[in-house]
């Protein structure tokens, strides 16, 4: 091999190996911001689903337990609140149409706790509460809205207040056209039973 064609392939090793450099050091910066990718990702995820010693402002939890990790305080699972949900606790701008005793929301072993099926207030949704900006048109009694064995308790078809429905009350800001007896607005379980239902007169 003649001296230039080694000087040749010496100069052609040395700029493969710089290339190879080169792309190594464009590399480090993408591996170094992965975790800061991935915590920013958990950032957006936030806590639910997780285990944690208290309940943050937000949050409700669906399952409860003693645990040594959190001291004398209890340690809870806890959920974002979305419509559907099962919660040991009400939620913060959300009605639940059913609710049960729950071992999960109870950490003496044996005992249960009250739950409750959380739901988004909207129209013709039916409620065992009433909602802020909502009436309603119809009380039924129903065992889901009720803790105790065998009995019932009141539930509600939530309405958007629109001029001319008949609604068994009157919100702030609004008159009526008509009244009238109702057995839909009524507790009662007998036919004979009514109240009275206003016909919504937007102001």
């Amino acid at each position: 091999m003649t001296a230039s064609r080694f000087a040749d392939r010496v100069r052609a090793a040395r700029a493969a190996a710089g290339a190879v450099l080169a792309a190594a050091a464009a590399l480090l910066p993408v591996l170094a911001a992965t975790p800061q990718a991935s915590a920013a990702t958990a950032g957006v995820t936030g806590l639910d689903n997780t285990w944690s010693c208290s309940v943050p402002a937000g949050y409700v939890y669906d399952q409860i337990v003693a645990a040594s990790a959190c001291g004398t305080t209890p340690r809870y699972h806890l959920r974002t609140p979305v419509d559907g949900l099962v919660s040991c606790v009400r939620a913060s701008g959300f009605v639940y149409d059913a609710t049960t005793m729950s071992g999960n929301c109870s950490m003496a072993s044996g005992s249960s706790s009250a739950s409750y099926r959380l739901r988004v207030p909207g129209n013709l949704v039916t409620s065992c509460v009433t909602a802020s900006g909502f009436v309603h048109d119809l009380v039924t009694n129903l065992s889901q809205c009720s803790l105790a064995p065998g009995t019932t308790n009141p539930a509600y078809r939530l309405r958007t207040p629109v001029d001319g429905l008949w609604a068994c009350s009157v919100p702030r800001g609004w008159s009526t056209y008509a009244t009238t007896q109702s057995h839909d607005c009524s507790y009662g379980s007998r036919p004979s039973d009514v109240a009275t239902m206003y016909r919504l007169k937007a102001a």
